[in-house]
Protein backbone atom coordinates (compact mmCIF):
# COMPACT_ATOMS: atom_id res chain seq x y z
CA UNK A 1 0.00 0.00 0.00
CA UNK A 2 2.77 2.38 0.95
CA UNK A 3 4.57 1.56 -2.27
CA UNK A 4 1.51 2.39 -4.39
CA UNK A 5 1.10 5.73 -2.59
CA UNK A 6 4.69 6.62 -3.51
CA UNK A 7 4.08 5.69 -7.15
CA UNK A 8 0.88 7.74 -7.38
CA UNK A 9 2.59 11.22 -7.62
CA UNK A 10 5.04 9.85 -10.21
CA UNK A 11 2.24 8.42 -12.33
CA UNK A 12 0.21 11.63 -12.09
CA UNK A 13 3.16 13.78 -13.21
CA UNK A 14 3.85 11.47 -16.16
CA UNK A 15 0.20 11.53 -17.16
CA UNK A 16 0.35 15.32 -17.31
CA UNK A 17 3.26 15.14 -19.77
CA UNK A 18 1.27 12.99 -22.14
CA UNK A 19 -1.50 15.56 -22.61
CA UNK A 20 -1.29 17.78 -25.72
CA UNK A 21 -3.37 20.73 -26.89
CA UNK A 22 -4.84 20.40 -30.35
CA UNK A 23 -4.61 23.21 -32.94
CA UNK A 24 -2.32 26.18 -33.55
CA UNK A 25 -1.71 28.96 -31.05
CA UNK A 26 -3.69 32.10 -31.77
CA UNK A 27 -2.08 35.52 -31.39
CA UNK A 28 -3.81 38.02 -29.16
CA UNK A 29 -5.59 40.73 -31.14
CA UNK A 30 -3.72 44.00 -31.55
CA UNK A 31 -4.96 46.86 -29.39
CA UNK A 32 -7.05 49.41 -31.28
CA UNK A 33 -5.26 52.40 -32.78
CA UNK A 34 -6.76 55.85 -32.47
CA UNK A 35 -7.90 56.63 -36.03
CA UNK A 36 -10.58 59.34 -36.05
CA UNK A 37 -11.42 58.94 -39.74
CA UNK A 38 -10.01 55.99 -41.68
CA UNK A 39 -8.57 57.20 -44.99
CA UNK A 40 -8.37 55.73 -48.47
CA UNK A 41 -4.79 55.25 -49.70
CA UNK A 42 -5.33 53.58 -53.08
CA UNK A 43 -4.83 56.01 -55.93
CA UNK A 44 -3.84 58.94 -53.69
CA UNK A 45 -1.14 61.09 -55.31
CA UNK A 46 1.34 62.09 -52.57
CA UNK A 47 2.31 65.15 -54.64
CA UNK A 48 -1.16 66.62 -54.00
CA UNK A 49 -1.13 66.36 -50.21
CA UNK A 50 1.11 69.36 -49.49
CA UNK A 51 0.78 72.80 -51.10
CA UNK A 52 3.06 75.80 -51.53
CA UNK A 53 0.93 77.56 -48.94
CA UNK A 54 1.68 74.79 -46.41
CA UNK A 55 5.39 75.20 -47.07
CA UNK A 56 5.48 79.01 -47.06
CA UNK A 57 6.68 79.28 -43.41
CA UNK A 58 9.73 77.22 -44.46
CA UNK A 59 10.46 78.86 -47.81
CA UNK A 60 9.68 78.65 -51.52
CA UNK A 61 9.70 75.64 -53.81
CA UNK A 62 12.95 75.06 -55.66
CA UNK A 63 11.07 73.01 -58.30
CA UNK A 64 7.70 71.34 -58.66
CA UNK A 65 7.19 68.35 -56.34
CA UNK A 66 8.50 65.14 -57.88
CA UNK A 67 7.94 61.44 -57.18
CA UNK A 68 10.99 59.66 -55.71
CA UNK A 69 12.08 56.31 -57.13
CA UNK A 70 13.85 55.34 -53.87
CA UNK A 71 10.56 55.15 -51.97
CA UNK A 72 7.39 53.90 -53.63
CA UNK A 73 4.40 56.26 -53.68
CA UNK A 74 6.42 59.23 -52.46
CA UNK A 75 6.91 62.84 -53.43
CA UNK A 76 9.74 65.27 -52.61
CA UNK A 77 9.24 68.98 -52.02
CA UNK A 78 12.62 70.77 -52.08
CA UNK A 79 12.82 74.39 -50.93
CA UNK A 80 15.23 77.14 -52.00
CA UNK A 81 16.01 77.88 -48.36
CA UNK A 82 17.30 74.34 -47.69
CA UNK A 83 14.51 72.38 -45.97
CA UNK A 84 12.81 69.54 -47.77
CA UNK A 85 9.60 67.58 -47.19
CA UNK A 86 8.93 64.00 -48.25
CA UNK A 87 5.41 62.52 -48.34
CA UNK A 88 4.56 58.85 -48.95
CA UNK A 89 1.18 57.13 -49.11
CA UNK A 90 0.41 54.30 -48.66
CA UNK A 91 3.30 53.70 -46.28
CA UNK A 92 4.05 50.90 -43.84
CA UNK A 93 1.89 50.42 -40.77
CA UNK A 94 2.15 52.46 -37.60
CA UNK A 95 3.28 49.31 -35.74
CA UNK A 96 6.10 48.64 -38.24
CA UNK A 97 7.39 52.19 -37.82
CA UNK A 98 7.20 51.85 -34.05
CA UNK A 99 9.26 48.64 -34.19
CA UNK A 100 11.91 50.00 -36.56
CA UNK A 101 12.21 53.53 -35.12
CA UNK A 102 12.76 52.63 -31.49
CA UNK A 103 13.89 56.12 -30.48
CA UNK A 104 10.56 57.61 -31.59
CA UNK A 105 7.46 58.42 -29.58
CA UNK A 106 3.71 58.35 -30.02
CA UNK A 107 1.98 61.67 -30.67
CA UNK A 108 -1.40 62.70 -32.06
CA UNK A 109 -2.30 64.14 -35.47
CA UNK A 110 -5.98 65.15 -35.62
CA UNK A 111 -6.96 62.18 -33.42
CA UNK A 112 -4.86 59.72 -35.47
CA UNK A 113 -2.08 57.69 -33.83
CA UNK A 114 1.25 59.04 -35.08
CA UNK A 115 4.76 57.70 -34.58
CA UNK A 116 7.24 60.59 -34.53
CA UNK A 117 10.93 59.85 -34.93
CA UNK A 118 13.80 62.32 -35.32
CA UNK A 119 17.39 61.52 -36.21
CA UNK A 120 20.59 63.28 -37.16
CA UNK A 121 22.73 60.72 -39.03
CA UNK A 122 26.01 62.50 -38.19
CA UNK A 123 27.33 65.77 -36.79
CA UNK A 124 26.62 68.67 -39.15
CA UNK A 125 24.05 66.62 -41.06
CA UNK A 126 20.38 67.46 -41.48
CA UNK A 127 17.94 66.83 -38.65
CA UNK A 128 15.22 64.60 -40.14
CA UNK A 129 11.87 64.03 -38.43
CA UNK A 130 9.41 61.46 -39.72
CA UNK A 131 5.73 61.24 -38.80
CA UNK A 132 3.99 57.93 -39.58
CA UNK A 133 0.26 58.72 -39.30
CA UNK A 134 -2.08 55.72 -39.02
CA UNK A 135 -4.89 55.98 -41.59
CA UNK A 136 -5.91 52.29 -41.32
CA UNK A 137 -4.65 49.45 -39.12
CA UNK A 138 -2.18 48.36 -41.85
CA UNK A 139 -1.33 51.55 -43.73
CA UNK A 140 -0.19 55.05 -42.94
CA UNK A 141 0.66 58.43 -44.35
CA UNK A 142 4.33 59.34 -43.89
CA UNK A 143 5.38 62.98 -43.78
CA UNK A 144 9.05 63.77 -43.18
CA UNK A 145 11.00 66.99 -43.01
CA UNK A 146 14.73 67.59 -43.15
CA UNK A 147 16.42 70.81 -42.05
CA UNK A 148 20.03 71.97 -42.03
CA UNK A 149 22.55 70.59 -39.55
CA UNK A 150 22.18 73.22 -36.86
CA UNK A 151 18.42 72.81 -36.54
CA UNK A 152 17.18 71.60 -33.17
CA UNK A 153 14.74 68.71 -32.99
CA UNK A 154 12.11 70.97 -31.43
CA UNK A 155 12.31 73.38 -34.37
CA UNK A 156 11.97 70.58 -36.91
CA UNK A 157 9.03 68.91 -35.14
CA UNK A 158 7.29 72.30 -34.83
CA UNK A 159 7.72 72.86 -38.57
CA UNK A 160 6.43 69.35 -39.33
CA UNK A 161 3.25 69.57 -37.23
CA UNK A 162 1.09 71.83 -39.46
CA UNK A 163 2.32 70.12 -42.64
CA UNK A 164 1.35 66.65 -41.41
CA UNK A 165 -2.06 67.92 -40.30
CA UNK A 166 -2.79 69.50 -43.69
CA UNK A 167 -1.59 66.43 -45.59
CA UNK A 168 -3.89 64.19 -43.52
CA UNK A 169 -6.88 66.53 -44.12
CA UNK A 170 -6.39 66.20 -47.89
CA UNK A 171 -6.63 62.40 -47.87
CA UNK A 172 -10.09 61.11 -48.84
CA UNK A 173 -12.11 59.26 -46.18
CA UNK A 174 -12.36 55.50 -46.66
Amino acid sequence: MRRSLLLLPVLLSLAGCAYSVQGEPVAAPLPPLPIATPRKTAGVDPCTLVTEKDLKPLGTLKFQPVPRAELANSCLYALNEGPYVLVAVPYRSFDESKKSQTAGREVDTAKHATWLSCTRPAVDKDMVCTATIAVTRDESLMVAIGMAGGSAESKVTSALEPIRQEALKRMPPA
